[in-house]
């Protein structure tokens, strides 16, 4: 039997990984060796149905499995017509988080042979084992019961017996559990599950040291609360320092279970955190099952921050019993800890999840089909919910995008704003100056902001500066030709960081201190740090050599 085992990714990026697939083609291999070939392909979201279906057929396959996630589904359903018309006879099956969620409508459809849910390693294998046997699609769907591995130990590892092969990708997903200690309403994660189980630490380890030699440069930890267990994620934390240092990982964690040692030991690393905030509010928290303690909250926060760990939050708008003000207040809190970054989402009110149960009973009007959006709510209304997905987006653009956290606070300060407010007068900003260069947007944007005052041109720099900075060491951190490029300056941005390396962090001292320098400024990159070549500006203030 031949398959093909596809994922469809969101888009080319070092998260797209297909292990799913792959977890299941080592099962495979190592239960029917001489019976079962597998083929693992990757397949995205901005190709053409019949594009995937062209490279799904061209190994000429017995059956093709799609893992089915929300942002793939309409994709996958016209693959598989695709498939079907193009080749009657091919067996199609899906697994993955929809058809967990719900199997018998994805089944009742009428576009698949067999929907596997729950964890389908196990599951594969056994209904493999029945269709060779002869066994008939009709007694094979009957038998079909979502499952759990229990012993994770007891799966094969398709980086460890070549399945994968990690020099192949820029990236690579990581699976050290499966299960949740949690039951937020809106998740499907824990759903069906008690607690969780662990991959054991010689794999573990062994996995580790293939990354390592096989040269990748970034992993993304899969697990939904990676500090859940402190000692399990210490012991991990210690293997990557003495096994894989050069390596970034990334991690989602939970604020309750940092304690100062775990921050220390992020900080020794090369990290990036993720921390699920999704609302300042306990009351609205409540609504789905989860709470917050906001000092508390900080305070574990404070501790990444002294000890010099990078981390970011997520935050989600449209919850019960949320309101755009109470957003708003959220996004004041979020931005008073100072996050690398912050990823911000609408609600999703998910097949399988409880919030699908209890949302009648919130008044959540939600699209019935993925991505399954909150559209309104009683206390958030639709022109809110287009309002927050305006702030969302204006975070994005000003703050990740615009490498804002070296300077985001100080300017704040300033303006005399809550980062709320701010936003809201870049989105206003954003739809009259349609500018594809984030830094040069946002120096015309704190231009308009500043409307004169002497902190302006100091602003400028600071943004400037950052803004290109950051360009080109990212462009250098992912192997890309890094260019050198000129930007214009009011002060020498030399002195600027003197000044600010001393202590000076007031917008006004800094103008105070700073002498008016019109020049140009040549950055380039050089053994990994950005370095300022000087040009220097005559009396008319033009720049010369």
């Amino acid at each position: 039997m031949q398959l093909v085992l596809a994922a469809i990714h969101l888009e080319a990026s070092p998260r797209a990984v297909p292990l799913g697939p792959a977890m299941l083609a080592s099962a495979l291999k190592r239960a029917c060796p001489d019976t079962v070939q597998t083929r693992v392909l990757d397949l995205f979201l901005q190709q053409s149905a019949s594009e995937c279906a062209d490279q799904i057929l061209a190994s000429d396959p017995d059956g093709v499995g799609l893992s089915l996630y929300v942002w793939n589904r309409a994709l996958g359903r016209e693959i598989a017509l695709i498939l079907r018309a193009r080749k009657p006879s091919l067996l199609l099956f899906a697994g993955g988080a929809e058809a967990s969620a719900d199997p018998a409508g994805l089944l009742a459809e009428g576009w698949l042979d067999l929907v596997l849910p729950g964890e389908g390693e196990e599951l594969l294998v056994t209904v493999v084992g029945a269709l060779l046997r002869g066994e008939s699609l009709e007694v094979v769907r009957r038998g079909i019961r979502p499952g759990l591995v229990q012993d994770l130990g007891s799966l094969p590892s398709p980086y460890l017996d070549g399945t994968l092969d990690p020099s192949a990708y820029s990236g690579m997903l990581w699976e050290l559990s499966r299960g949740c200690p949690f039951r937020c309403d809106f998740c499907f994660e824990s759903r069906g599950t008690a607690g969780t189980r662990r991959v054991p630490m010689d794999r573990v380890q062994a996995e580790l040291r293939h990354f390592e030699a096989c040269g990748v440069s970034q992993v993304f930890v899969l697990d939904p609360t990676f500090n859940f267990d402190q000692r399990q994620a210490k012991a991990i934390l210690r293997l990557i320092a003495a096994e894989a240092p050069a390596i970034h990982f990334f991690f989602e964690l939970r604020s309750e279970f940092i304690d100062e040692e775990l921050a220390e030991l992020f900080a020794s690393l090369r990290c990036t955190l993720q921390i699920g905030l999704q609302s300042a509010d306990d009351a609205v928290l409540r609504r789905i099952s989860r709470t917050i303690d906001p000092e508390d909250f900080e305070a574990k926060v404070l501790l990444l921050h002294e000890a010099g760990a990078t981390y970011g939050f997520d935050l989600i708008y449209g919850l019960p019993g949320d309101t755009l003000e109470g957003f708003c207040a959220s996004l004041d809190f979020t931005f008073s800890l100072a996050p690398n970054h912050v990823d911000i989402f609408p609600l999703s009110v998910l097949p399988g999840t409880r919030l699908q149960d209890t949302a009648p009973g919130f008044g959540l009007q939600h699209l019935p089909e993925t991505p399954y959006t909150v559209l309104a709510s009683p206390t958030f209304s639709a022109a809110d919910m287009a309002a927050a997905a305006d702030l969302a987006a204006a975070c994005d653009r000003l703050y990740n995008q615009g490498r804002a956290v070296p300077w985001f606070a100080l300017l704040l300060e300033a303006l005399a704003l809550s980062p709320s407010q701010l936003f809201e007068r870049f989105v206003a900003f954003m739809a009259a100056h349609p500018d594809p260069d984030t830094t040069a947007l946002q120096v015309a944007f704190f231009d308009h902001c500043f409307q004169g005052r002497a902190e302006g041109p100091v602003a400028a720099d600071l943004v400037t500066y950052f803004g290109r900075s950051g360009a080109l060491l990212e462009a250098t951190s992912e192997a890309l030709e890094a260019q050198p490029c000129l930007a214009s300056f009011h002060h020498d941005p030399q002195v600027l960081l003197e000044l600010l390396e001393s202590g000076v962090t007031d917008l006004g001292q800094l103008a105070s201190l700073l002498p008016t320098q019109p020049c140009r400024v040549r950055f380039e990159c050089e053994g990994g740090e950005v370095c300022l070549h000087l040009i220097e500006a005559d009396a008319t203030g033009d720049p010369h050599p």
